[in-house]
């Protein structure tokens, strides 16, 4: 049913209506507003949610990466689960089952951790211990773990109610910094124990630090001596002229180096080498600088060697000319023979002869000679010419002394072609042999002396090269390097031939004091179990080969005696040496002990080996049995003339090549008891 109702009807009802209109109309719009409201509401908190979503991942995602573990410790219960990650089981495992994995030697430091965080001293610590990471295997797989411990409380509660750890594996990080500090002592070592003065400067030339051997050639009184320390490079006498402090260069030259306040007197040869940064700014000025003082007394002595081989070849020479002076004028006779008399005649000019005799005498005068032969059948050996050296008893001087005669013959024929004899000269050249063979003694002697030269200044060429180059090269190549691992290991390479060239040196050394002077003997008392005991502590430094051991014996823990301890170290070191060079698998072992009143040393190697015809030989001097092994061939003879001076003995052992060597030396003296 319609109800129709006329306009004043309608507006009669709306006016007796109108508060319930606006009623309504009120509640409409704060119905509106309230879903507006709530609608914004739920579309932040849906935000919110999914910022909180977004951040879970990310933090999730970086736990992932870093590969960390978390971890809830429920303080009441003492039991620990996982939060992230595997590193413990399923089910989690109690505070003292945790503690079996840790190693146990940090199992106090751990402790020490969660006392700090349990006390309330701390709400947030962190330590590094050992971890197994085999669990209940306990295969002792130890991991480093970096534990981040943040410690949770209530509102009524005064003490934590859970610890939350979060565990890093630092392990290759702590490897590789426990390599890299290794690395650097190593280095630092090097550096300690080089051969050669090594210093440091800043860019202003102040001292940053140096060497033992660059405090022993300049005579530090302390390691900071001020003297040094105080002073710049630029203020140096000798640099003072030759540095310029705003644009440093590589300077190198040898000098005689004097320095009143510190006593420094000695020859040296100096080397400047700046470093610059990537931008072209001076990082800092390395120093090198050598005492070549007895290298220079080893060029003095060479240059009297070559002035005393000069006059030899010049005595020589003038053997040579005395000896054409005695071919010129010396003492002969003219002889003619007759094959049908059987007579010789002899002319001291074109006269008349001197004196003739028949074949029977002058065949009595020959011993042992060609013409003694010939003269029994003349016809067959006096047919073509001869000229023959021959010792017999005098033709025209008194005396039986047999004497040195050289007869030139030739045949003559009658005037029928036959053979009618010989004619020719008969010298005496007793003075000439005997300068001759005074001639063959010094010419062996000067050619001894030229091949010794010749050698040596061919090993010495090739040997001091060798390193000379690496150096060089090697040195060269530092500057350009940016990486200081590249720079650390060129510079151990330079030291290793610095090493090898002050040791090339000091044979060069040793030989030639034996030339001068043979092997002077300091004897002392001495300990030598502890001698024995640092000499192998410095020697095992050499053997660098991964399979070869160095193994020491020694058998006493104190062995007093008296003996020459530098020399004897001398022979040592040499032995040692040697066998690093021929050994590349099994061991060299260094040992010694005292027996019927001597002290036997032994270096027993599992090297190549000597052939049996080759040991004889080997004590020489410069001999190398093999060529491209890095040596001069002196350090063996070194050792013999060592053990000679010690009235000792010495030799070596091997089956051959490939079954190893021992070279031994015993040389007597007297345990003393104390």
């Amino acid at each position: 049913m319609t109800i129709l109702l006329s306009h004043p009807q309608i507006l009669a009802a709306m006016a007796l209506d109108f508060p319930s209109v606006i009623m309504v109309f009120v509640t409409i719009i704060a119905f509106v507003i309230a879903w507006a409201l709530n609608r914004i509401t739920l579309l932040r908190i849906r935000k919110g949610a999914d910022k909180i979503k977004q951040t879970a991942a990310i933090m999730q995602h970086t736990l992932n990466m870093g590969k960390n573990y978390v971890l809830m410790l429920d303080i009441r219960q003492r039991h620990a689960v996982n939060i992230h990650g595997d590193l413990l089981p399923e089910e989690g495992m109690s505070y003292e089952e945790s503690l079996e994995l840790i190693h146990p030697d940090d199992r106090h430091i751990y402790q020490t951790f969660i006392k700090r965080l349990l006390s309330g001293e701390a709400e947030t610590d962190e330590c590094i211990f050992r971890w197994d990471i085999s669990g209940s295997k306990h295969l002792g797989q130890w991991r480093f773990m970096e534990d981040k411990g943040i410690a949770e409380y209530t509102k009524t509660s005064l003490h934590p109610v859970h610890i939350f750890c979060t565990l890093t594996d630092r392990t290759e990080q702590i490897l590789l910094e426990r390599e890299a500090q290794e690395m650097t002592n190593k280095y630092r070592r090097i550096f300690e124990q080089s051969l050669t003065g090594l210093a440091f400067y800043d860019q202003d030339g102040r001292l940053m630090t140096t060497n033992k051997k660059m405090r022993e050639i300049l005579k530090f009184q302390s390691e900071k001596d001020p003297f040094y320390y105080d002073n710049t490079l630029f203020d140096m006498p000798t640099f003072r002229e030759l540095l310029n402090n705003r644009h440093i260069e590589d300077l190198y030259f040898c000098t005689k180096s004097i320095i009143i306040e510190r006593g420094v007197n000695c020859y040296t040869e100096m080397r400047v080498h700046p470093i610059y940064k990537n931008d072209g700014q001076l990082y800092c000025i390395t120093f090198s600088i050598r005492d070549v003082s007895q290298e220079r007394e080893l060029y003095l002595q060479n240059k009297k060697n070559s002035l005393n081989i000069r006059l030899a070849n010049e005595a020589i020479m003038q053997y040579e000319n005395e000896i054409q002076y005695l071919m010129d004028t010396c003492n002969m006779r003219f002889f003619r023979t007759s094959f049908t008399k059987r007579q010789c005649y002899f002319y001291k000019g074109l006269g008349t002869p001197e004196s003739q005799m028949d074949f029977d005498t002058l065949i009595a005068h020959f011993v042992d000679s060609p013409f003694r032969q010939g003269l029994m059948e003349p016809e067959k050996f006096f047919n073509v010419p001869q000229t023959t050296v021959t010792h017999m008893h005098p033709f025209f001087h008194e005396g039986e002394e047999l004497q040195w005669n050289i007869i030139d013959s030739a045949p003559y024929f009658d005037e029928n072609g036959r053979l009618a004899g010989s004619y020719g000269i008969v010298r005496n050249v007793n003075d000439l042999i005997e300068k001759q063979e005074r001639l063959k003694q010094e010419t062996e002697r000067a050619n001894d002396s030229g091949r010794l030269k010749s050698v040596f200044m061919a090993n010495m060429t090739h040997e001091i090269r060798t390193p000379l180059n690496s150096i060089v090269g090697f040195s060269d190549v530092l500057p350009m390097l940016s990486s200081q691992e590249e720079k650390q290991e060129i510079i151990r390479v330079i030291m290793n031939n610095c090493d090898m060239l002050m040791r090339l040196i000091n044979d060069i050394l040793a030989i030639s004091s034996l030339d001068t002077g043979g092997i002077h003997l300091e004897p002392a008392e001495t300990d030598f179990a502890k001698s024995f005991d640092d000499i192998c502590e410095s020697l095992k430094e050499r053997v660098q080969e991964p399979g070869v051991a160095f193994i020491k014996d020694n058998p006493y823990t104190s062995f007093i005696t008296i003996i020459d301890n530098a020399r004897i170290q001398q022979v040592i070191t040499n032995f040692v040496t040697n066998a690093v060079k021929y050994t590349h698998q099994g061991h060299i072992k260094a040992g010694y002990r005292y027996e019927d009143g001597q002290l036997y040393l032994y270096c027993e190697d599992t090297g190549a080996g000597i052939p049996k015809e080759h040991q004889a030989k080997i004590f020489d001097r410069f001999v190398k049995l093999n060529d491209y092994v890095q040596g001069t061939g002196l350090g063996l003879s070194i050792c013999k003339a060592i053990a000679d001076a010690c009235h000792g003995e010495i030799g070596v052992e091997s089956e051959g090549d490939g079954h190893g060597s021992t070279f031994w030396m015993k040389i007597p003296c007297e345990e003393i008891k104390k």
